[in-house]
């Protein structure tokens, strides 16, 4: 359930940089409020992103078997981005970053997924057998 979850979040944070980056390329200043708000949108999407980022931490460090990071698990963050560093995320190298990240972090569910699905087949096989 957390992986389709994760699918869903991801591929939607993918169409909303896409879309924005899109927007980025009109030759067209944004108005104002237009341009705080797509920053507020990238600075959500980029919070999102790291919020994936741990659930998968915690759910592959259940899936071994291991206790999940105490920090990941309540929610804490120890990253907090400068002033610099918010406008660097709208830049296209900052854009290609973070973009990258997604992809990585996408790649990381899917294998997940396919762990999961792998150990599920072998408890019901397991199952059918002491059956």
């Amino acid at each position: 359930e957390f992986s389709v979850q994760n699918q869903d979040l991801i591929e939607k944070n993918l169409t909303l940089q896409e879309r924005l980056r899109q927007a980025e390329l009109t030759t067209q200043p944004l108005p104002t409020e237009t341009a705080r708000l797509a920053q507020e949108l990238h600075s959500e999407l980029a919070s999102c992103l790291q919020d994936l980022q741990s659930v998968y931490s915690i759910v592959t460090q259940r899936a071994q078997g291991k206790d999940p990071n105490l920090s990941l698990l309540l929610g804490i963050h120890s990253v907090q981005y400068s002033a610099k560093e918010k406008d660097n995320l709208l830049s296209p190298d900052g854009l290609a970053k973070k973009l990258v990240d997604v992809k990585q972090l996408h790649k990381e569910v899917e294998d997940l997924r396919t762990a999961i699905s792998d150990r599920y087949a072998q408890d019901m096989g397991d199952n059918c057998i002491t059956q």
